[in-house]
């Protein structure tokens, strides 16, 4: 086995091993050069972070004076701040900590009131993990929460290795770092990482260096400020370079800075450096420091459409409308929320018959309600909806049924695994656990058949209209009346 060094201006501290079977690609280049390289790094971030930071709640609740209360703070803010932004988390969290301030008051509430109080902050399954999580701590650990990382990711659902991280340090001063989408940009751009950052040998090393560069003193401030950092200055798509604290020490600054003053660089991609950009994605002079970080594509997001039924009654106390809706099973997308009736469908082009669609509303709605005379079956409006990894279409149809002798009376034939049904009214389904897709499907409906100011009219809707607000595309509605009509005639 030899040592060979890479020859010109490209990476020249990279060493390059070279085996009989193998090359493989020491990657010093890409990590900062010196103790005062590091030094010099925390106290400028941690200096720019106690001066910009913003006021969040949960920081202010991470000092407090009881541990747990620290723990939990930092827990809940950091499982609603995942997949979602601050401006959104803020009055979530605020109503959160107002109505369960600890965990013991959590562990005593219902999953019910969780999903209600979480409602539209979306990824359900992590405020049933909160819940979780305060029950194990309250009866499982006597109300203590663990305050290593490593115990935290093992021990409470829900933790994964950032969470872990995220309290360990922030709430507790362990000198671990973390690693989430801002830090990786900050990372990747700090020490010219181009490689593909969903790729875990990637990753894995980015967790190395954050570990490395975390301030052991104040590590709860150097995480906090280098994520700060990610989501305030270093921007995915229009960095403030100039407003960076650390720009000095930034490969990428300094390649993309010669490069348009056409000053000769010292940082140049390696062939077979596992960090480096890769040969068909080389540097683009004109996205400066915007090349890091790389990631593959996204796979396309998958392509649905559903017939939702509004089933409405006319409730006997109030003469009042109600809607039917029943609860998703435990587990899997949008568990245990509760909804409005909905089925597959099999339009999935405007080419294709909209009365075979509402003939199919029409089957449905038999199926489900048995033994209830069905009184009108009647288009409303597609609704659209943007789920992470799938792009969702729901055609709304209004189904009005005949009033019942006893409300309790009614027999529905539920999917498997589905929990149960109601009957609420437009006020109960605003305070329930109903997911965001089904409240812009109501809102929908409501603003096309009961805000048109005629609940028969079928002139309303105007042909392919588009909603910022709801997300509908309104069509000409089709009645069950005027479809055998139309089909009489033919």
């Amino acid at each position: 086995m030899k040592r060979l060094r890479s020859k010109g201006k490209s990476c020249v501290q990279t060493e390059i091993v070279e085996t009989k079977n193998c090359m493989v690609v020491d990657n010093h280049h890409h990590e900062l050069k010196s103790k005062d390289e590091i030094r010099s790094l925390r106290k400028n971030l941690i200096d720019w972070y106690d001066s910009n930071k913003r006021n969040l709640q949960w920081r202010d609740l991470a000092k407090h004076r009881d541990p747990n209360i620290r723990g939990y703070s930092v827990l809940v803010s950091e499982i609603m701040l995942q997949q979602t932004q601050v401006a959104t988390v803020k009055s979530y969290y605020s109503r959160w900590i107002e109505k369960w301030p600890d965990f013991t008051s959590l562990s005593q509430a219902t999953l019910e009131e969780v999903n209600t109080l979480w409602s539209g902050l979306g990824y359900y399954s992590r405020g049933r993990r909160l819940y979780e999580a305060a029950r194990k701590v309250v009866f499982e650990m006597d109300g203590k929460m663990p305050q290593k990382a490593e115990q935290l990711q093992k021990r409470l659902p829900g933790v994964g290795p950032y969470t872990a991280a995220a309290i360990g340090s922030i709430a507790f001063n362990e000198p671990v770092g973390l690693v989430d989408g801002n830090v990786i940009r900050v990372i990747t751009r700090l020490c010219s990482i181009g490689a593909d950052t969903s790729k875990k040998s990637v990753v894995d090393v980015i967790w190395k260096l954050a570990n490395e560069l975390v301030d052991p003193e104040k590590p709860g401030d150097f995480n906090q400020a280098i994520m700060e950092l990610g989501a305030t200055v270093c921007a995915p798509k229009s960095p403030a370079c100039q407003s960076c604290p650390v720009s000095s020490l930034c490969r990428a600054n300094r390649r993309a800075t010669h490069y348009s003053t056409g000053c000769p660089t010292d940082i140049e991609d390696v062939p077979g450096c596992s960090l480096c950009l890769p040969i068909d994605q080389s540097w683009v002079g004109t996205d400066g420091v915007t090349n890091y970080p790389r990631k593959a594509k996204k796979s396309a997001a998958k392509i649905a459409r559903n017939m939702v039924l509004i089933v409405e009654r006319t409730a006997k106390e109030s003469a009042s409308n109600e809607y039917l809706l029943w609860q998703r099973p435990v587990n899997g997308l949008l568990a245990n929320l509760w909804e409005f009736p909905s089925f597959p469908s099999h339009r999935w082009s405007d080419d294709l018959n909209e009365s075979s669609e509402l003939t199919n509303a029409l089957d449905q709605s038999k199926s489900l309600l048995t033994g209830r005379a069905i009184e009108r079956c009647q288009y409303v409006a597609d609704v659209y909806h943007q789920f992470s990894h799938i792009d969702q279409t729901y055609g709304v149809y209004r189904v009005v049924v005949s009033p019942c002798e006893d409300a309790d009376d009614d027999v529905l034939a539920l999917p498997d695994h589905y929990q149960g049904f109601r009957w609420l009214n437009a006020r109960q389904i605003a305070e329930a656990a109903v997911s965001t897709a089904m409240k812009k499907v109501f809102r929908a409906f409501t603003q096309n058949v009961n805000g048109s100011g005629s609940r028969s009219s079928s002139s309303s809707l105007k042909r392919k209209t588009k909603s910022k607000e709801t997300g509908t595309v309104s069509k000409k509605q089709m009645t069950l009346q005027s479809f055998f009509k139309s089909d009489q005639t033919q």
